[in-house]
């Protein structure tokens, strides 16, 4: 290549750079559907741009009617490709009826070109002259139905770009705006080119179209907004309660509703200054770590002491491919303070209800004893040998019942007075729990006491029936001459009954016995 013009070297670069371009592009096709269309416009510039530059070097005029084709086919492919880039990032779908459609012009150039050497309806007139060489072509009738059918579809591009710009804010609004003057650019570029004639020798559209690939693939790859605009906006609602977030792959807020600008608070700066920051230095680190986390929803503690509801969900393209998340938070301040306080009004009665039932047992158990002796009434006592002897029924042991009374104590009443008289009572009610066993249970009615002896036989009950009377025996109350005598009888189940009232009875018998054999002694059950 011995001689080429400046701007042709300028386009040299520009290629190289391209094609860099378009290769990073496609290394990043899954991350967005826009990699795609746009990596084929970066190859369509870069084949433009090759073209151009060989039509500008100092080769045989046999070649440079070789490189019309290429140039075309660059041409062709850069407008096909831009259009479905733009239906990209606005959120359109690339479908394939809509990419055949858009390739039908691009095909029929091709074949008009192929045969344009024996019809002259593209080219009129093409002619080599000058050293270094310029090539001087006459546009034919196809040609400018080719150009007015390329302007059209730029201008509708340029119109969607326009569109996502309006219904945009912020960082967004900028960044479409930038988008909106690298398409129209190559436009104006070619108008200059096609519309002076040969005013220009070398052609810089595909100049201009490699800035405008670079700057896409920057705003797609780099800034990564376009593509989550269309989704993101059709999920925040500006007028919800709730604070809704939108944070792109790169954890940047892209987005944000009024209801999230008071989350973020006054020291956040104005909306179109907190969009395209990192989100985490945005927000509280509790609520980073939980966004951060993935989807789901957890409550935050606030430093100030509020309390956020933080639902996290992934936003994905239509190959499931994530690219970013939508984050909707909730102040549940009241709602969980409103908890707390029910929580603790809830505590507060479960400990009246325990209190109330602790009262209610002291009351019961108060109710099953005597007052005075504090023993166990009739009551409660049946209740106690009932069970005790169908448990000793089962595991087949003994169960012993002593019936103790005191002696004239009628006597003692008419004698000294009832005073003195409930004072021997209490008396022998404390030698009886003195000196019974851990198991065995007293109770008191009138002058008589029962004692249950769990586990003796009617040998073994004689033996502790005699301990009690002469415990009972060392009573002693404020009388010195007043001296203590109990009688007792003794009765083991099976042997003398198996129910309560049976067993009581034949301790009763064993009584009257003691008591008719001369009193202060122990008698057994016949």
């Amino acid at each position: 290549m011995a001689s080429v013009a400046p701007l042709a070297q300028l386009i040299a670069v520009a290629v190289a750079i391209t094609m860099t371009t378009g290769v990073l592009t496609f290394r990043r096709r899954r991350e967005t559907p826009a990699a795609l269309p746009l990596t084929a416009a970066l190859a369509s510039v870069s084949l433009w741009g090759v073209s151009v530059v060989l039509q500008n070097a100092d080769l045989p005029a046999r070649w440079l009617d070789l490189t019309v084709f290429p140039q075309f086919l660059g041409v062709g492919g850069c407008v096909l490709s831009l259009r479905l880039f733009v239906d990209a990032v606005s959120g359109r779908t690339l479908r394939a009826r809509r990419v055949l459609a858009f390739s039908v012009e691009p095909a029929l150039l091709l074949v008009l070109l192929a045969l344009d050497p024996h019809l002259h309806l593209f080219h009129a007139t093409v002619e080599h002259v000058g050293d270094p060489v310029r090539r001087v072509v006459t546009a034919g009738p196809l040609f400018w139905v080719n150009a007015f059918y390329s302007y059209a579809v730029i201008l509708t591009a340029a119109s969607t770009i326009w569109t996502l710009r309006r219904s945009s804010r912020g960082l967004q609004r900028r960044q479409a705006t930038t988008m909106l003057v690298a398409i129209l650019v190559p436009f104006l570029c070619n108008l200059a080119v096609v519309l002076p004639g040969v005013a220009l020798a070398v052609d810089i559209t595909p100049l201009a179209f490699a800035v405008t690939g670079v700057l896409f693939a920057y705003a797609v790859l780099q800034q990564d907004l376009l593509r989550l605009v269309p989704v993101a906006r059709s999920l925040v609602v500006e007028t919800v309660t709730d604070a809704v977030f939108v944070v792109d792959a790169r954890e940047r807020l892209v987005d944000v509703n009024p209801a999230g600008m008071a989350v973020l608070g006054a020291g956040a700066g104005p909306r179109d200054t907190v969009v395209g920051r990192p989100f985490a230095d945005l927000v509280e680190a509790a609520v980073a770590e939980a966004v951060a986390a993935g989807e789901g929803e957890t409550v935050v503690r606030l430093s100030g002491g509020g309390h956020l509801d933080v639902r996290t969900r992934w936003i994905r393209d239509d190959h499931g491919h994530p690219l970013g998340r939508v984050v909707v938070a909730r102040d549940v301040t009241d709602r969980y303070r409103a908890a707390q306080a029910l929580e603790r009004a809830n505590d507060r009665l479960r400990a009246q209800v325990a209190t109330i039932e602790r009262l209610q047992a002291d009351l019961a158990e108060e109710a099953s004893r005597d007052p005075l002796t504090g023993l166990r009434n009739r009551r409660r006592f049946v209740d106690d040998l009932s069970a005790r002897l169908a448990t000793a029924a089962e595991a087949g042991h003994p169960l012993s019942l002593v019936l103790l009374d005191v002696d004239h104590f009628k006597a003692i009443n008419d004698a000294h007075g009832h005073a003195v008289g409930d004072d021997v009572l209490v008396e022998v009610a404390r030698a009886l729990g003195a000196h019974a066993r851990p198991e065995d249970v007293v109770r008191y009615g009138g002058e008589e006491f029962v004692v249950l002896l769990p586990h003796l036989d009617t040998d073994a009950a004689r033996v502790r029936a005699e301990v009690l009377r002469a415990a009972c025996a060392g009573v002693r109350v404020g009388i010195e001459s007043l001296r203590i005598t109990i009688s007792a009888g003794v009765a083991t189940a099976p042997a003398h009954g198996t129910t309560p009232d049976e067993l009581l009875l034949a301790a009763d018998r064993a009584l009257y016995e003691a008591k008719g054999g001369g009193r202060d002694q122990v008698a057994l059950a016949d």
